[in-house]
């Protein structure tokens, strides 16, 4: 040690330090870093309890909030809740309220419980996941040949009888028919299950309209021309070719194919193997309907003449 100079004092050098028990517990830089969050002081608080160091944690607080739901009560005894802070708008957002006294070990032991209660978070979920996938495997090898054979009789709904098929209805199929191969390489579940209910949908929907015909006689003025069967069979042709036109479902007005009034009904009777009496009739009145369409020819077969 350096003797003091002549005429300094006779303290020692350097002066000693004041007793520990004297100086403030200090708060720490931050909280222990953590559960996917960066720690940011934003003041003291005085409280009932004590002086508490205020901070937010900003960040993804999808980890913090999972370690909350796992390990609530070991990081509420350390501090951490949540909050809002200034600046946040009013948002709840990872808050802690930091108390000096406890010193780092209350958040080093509530940090790792945390972690710890995450960790076997992650191997449940994992395990869990794996027994999902095995169990739907297992379901597929039993039931896969079931769904695919479902989507195919979407895709030869949809290539056969696509006219009785709304815009949005196809566009959902699509999407299903579009979709990856669930565990196995089969279709999902769910998707096989719409897939099959979309064409009994639409196989309902032809039956009634052809159930319709087959009652409606209110053409009882083509009846006598529909008991011929050349003239049954001239004007289903004569459908089949309206049909074939008819590409836009009759969604627009261009004078090609079916109307609007006649279109399901023209593509039912085309899509028919033969036409009963009942159902010639309404054929005979919607092809006459759009007889300016039709050959004079095949006008002269159905109807006796080929004036249009």
């Amino acid at each position: 040690m350096l003797s003091p100079s002549p005429g300094s004092s006779s303290r020692s050098w350097p002066p000693p330090s004041p007793p520990l028990g004297a100086l403030p517990k200090p708060f720490r830089r931050s909280p222990l870093a953590g559960l996917g969050l960066s720690w940011r002081r934003l003041r003291t608080v005085r409280t009932g309890r004590g002086e508490r160091g205020f901070w937010v944690g900003d960040g993804d607080p999808t980890r913090y909030s999972r370690a909350w739901r796992l390990a609530k009560s070991p990081l509420h005894e350390a501090g951490y809740s949540w909050g809002t802070a200034e600046r946040s708008g009013g948002q709840v957002q990872p808050v802690c309220w930091e108390d000096p006294a406890q010193g780092d070990q209350a958040s080093l032991d509530a940090i790792a419980a945390a972690e710890a209660a995450l960790a076997a978070d992650d191997v449940r979920v994992a395990e869990a996941e794996t027994r999902r996938a095995r169990e739907a495997e297992l379901e597929a090898q039993l039931n896969g040949a079931a769904r695919v054979a479902d989507m195919e009789a979407l895709r030869e709904s949809l290539r056969m009888k696509a006219w009785a098929w709304s815009r949005r209805k196809r566009d959902v199929a699509a999407a299903l028919l579009a979709e990856k191969p669930g565990p196995g390489g089969a279709p999902r579940a769910a998707a096989a299950k719409l897939a099959r209910e979309m064409v009994a949908e639409v196989d309902a929907a032809i039956e009634a309209v052809k159930a319709r015909v087959a009652t409606d006689q209110s053409h009882s003025d083509w009846l006598a021309r529909a008991a011929d069967e050349d003239v049954r069979g001239a004007v289903h042709y004569a459908t089949q070719i309206l049909s074939d036109l008819d590409r836009d479902m009759a969604t627009v007005e261009n004078n090609i194919g079916w109307s609007k009034a006649h279109s399901h009904t023209g593509h039912v009777l085309a899509a028919l193997p033969e036409l009963s009496i009942i159902e010639a009739c309404h054929a005979l009145a919607a092809v006459w309907r759009h007889r300016r369409q039709v050959r004079p020819e095949l006008l002269r077969r159905i109807y006796g003449t080929e004036k249009a």
